[in-house]
């Protein structure tokens, strides 16, 4: 075993020596540089064990000796090496963090309101084609986002919902024969975009409608 090459941590400094042979660790214990509270281990093994398990050295080693600084010269010619602290147990799993991340992006995106979307501030129209109302039907949308029979937010105009609003178009439609009816929608520049996004979607299923078209405020040029 005296051939054997061996790795030497002392405790106290916190330092990793060797390889080196055994007879050289004998003389340290012998000498009182090597303490009961350091470890060794076989030269490529990862396991560590006390001095005191090894008998050649607990037989050598003076209970009331101090590892000093010495040390490093003994050892010097044969490879010393150091490390401060534990190496071997710093690694970090990072997997847990990974999935704690993953699951707030999705939280978050689940959380957002897509449905309820914020008021959009439509531009004005510099340059719009003009429609003749006659024979169509008009509707508006008010900032609050009731629904209107009219070109105008009237009480008497006022539908209580959509399908109210989207029956009595049907009835108009059916009034003027077989010639399908176009709508002229209008809607707030404060209104809700949904809203508007709905009305048109319901009226495009609609029985005797034909186009659906926005209207829009033109702004002229002062």
């Amino acid at each position: 075993m005296s051939a054997e090459m061996m790795e030497l941590k002392v405790v106290s400094l916190g330092k990793v020596y060797g390889p080196v042979r055994m007879e050289t660790l004998i003389r340290l214990a012998s000498g009182g540089r090597i303490s009961a509270d350091d470890q060794v281990r076989r030269s490529g093994d990862s396991t560590w064990m006390p001095v005191t398990e090894v008998p050649a050295l607990a037989a050598c080693l003076r209970q009331a000796s101090v590892a000093g600084p010495d040390i490093e010269a003994e050892i010097g010619g044969a490879r010393a090496r150091f490390r401060r602290g534990a190496p071997e147990d710093l690694a970090m799993d990072m997997t847990p963090m990974i999935d704690v991340t993953f699951q707030l992006l999705i939280f978050f995106m689940l959380a957002h309101t897509w449905a309820n979307l914020a008021a959009m501030e439509v531009p004005e129209a510099v340059h719009g084609r003009g429609v003749n109302v006659e024979g169509q039907q008009v509707l508006l949308i008010d900032e609050a986002g009731a629904y209107y029979l009219g070109d105008r937010p009237e009480p008497d105009f006022r539908k209580d919902s959509l399908d109210s609003l989207v029956a009595e178009v049907e009835a108009n439609a059916a009034r003027l024969g077989s010639e399908p009816i176009d709508v002229i929608v209008h809607g707030h520049k404060r209104a809700k975009h949904k809203r508007v996004r709905d009305a048109v979607e319901r009226l495009e299923k609609a029985k005797g409608v034909g186009k659906i078209m926005l209207g829009i405020q033109e702004k002229h040029p002062d």
